[in-house]
């Protein structure tokens, strides 16, 4: 997340500078193995700028869905060392952080689609110009919002041949509540370079009558 300035004042925007989808059936311990070596990069790379810049620490959190088949992952990241803050999906529109111990995030789904929204209509979501972007667009595209007879509410892509797997990797990326009063751009200078651009997705579901972010 990096602050960036609106109208003279900094506001949150999204800078996704990797995507990537394991192959459908990749054995749990290889999820893992994969995430760890993800986040061991970042963070050497990233303290290595800090400590070259004056001795600043670094700090990063590592979201997983927590929901169903994802605790093993989950489990099995703590069981070699890597921090992970699980989050648990749930109904309704609210995003409620336990300090624990143990330490989790319940997210309504409701919650989240609005996340994206108005991230998405304000310009604040920035990704690479890569195929992965294009999927994730296109999933964008095919996440649905079904209210039953019931007003119980449900959310993905449900056609057959549909995922949204990206579209929940990019929620969980986005759904941190940012702390005010940041200065107008953080430094990343650390970050790989990447040619960035607004994620422009026509045609998002219309969230159900008071749900809105």
């Amino acid at each position: 997340m990096e602050w960036r300035p609106i109208d003279e004042r900094p506001v949150d925007h999204y800078i996704i500078r990797h995507l990537e989808r394991l192959a459908l059936g990749t054995p749990y311990p290889a999820v893992a193995e994969r995430l760890t070596a993800v986040v061991a990069n970042v963070r050497s790379v990233a303290q290595g700028a800090a400590d070259s810049a004056g001795g600043n620490s670094f700090s990063m959190s590592l979201y997983v869905d927590a929901t169903g088949v994802g605790q093993p992952v989950v489990d099995l990241l703590a069981h070699v060392g890597t921090h992970v803050l699980p989050v648990y999906f749930t109904h309704g529109d609210r995003r409620l952080e336990q300090e624990g111990p143990p330490r989790y995030i319940s997210l309504g789904k409701a919650w989240l689609v609005s996340r994206l929204q108005a991230l998405l209509q304000t310009g604040r979501i920035l990704l690479p110009n890569t195929s992965d972007a294009a999927t994730l667009a296109k999933e964008l595209m095919d996440y649905e919002i079904k209210v039953d007879e019931d007003a119980n509410d449900k959310y993905g892509a449900f056609k057959v041949g549909t995922h949204d797997d990206l579209v929940t990797a990019l929620g969980l990326a986005v759904q941190g509540v940012p702390r005010m009063g940041g200065p107008a751009v953080e430094d990343r200078s650390w970050a790989r370079a990447v040619d960035v651009r607004p994620l422009e997705v026509r045609g998002l579901p219309r969230m159900p009558q008071g749900f809105d972010y």
